[in-house]
């Protein structure tokens, strides 16, 4: 390693490594944080509006029959 070469500590073990490290060489932690996956919660489960839809169209067929025959 050159004398330029930046430096920075381990924040698991306090051993000094390259600036560039992701990994830490000693005990093999990673240093950087990956971020999170972003929650589900706020989306539909497009399956759900599909079993809506045909529901739907199965009450409006039975509503359609029942009112011809009368």
């Amino acid at each position: 390693m050159s004398a330029e070469q930046k430096m920075k500590n381990c924040k698991f073990c306090g051993k000094s490594l390259p600036e560039e490290a992701i990994f830490c060489y000693y005990c093999q932690r990673e240093l950087l944080t990956r971020p999170e996956r972003p929650s589900s919660g706020g989306e539909s489960n497009p399956v759900n509006w599909v079993a809506v839809g045909v529901i739907a169209v199965i009450v409006v067929v039975i509503v359609a029959v029942l009112l011809s025959v009368s």
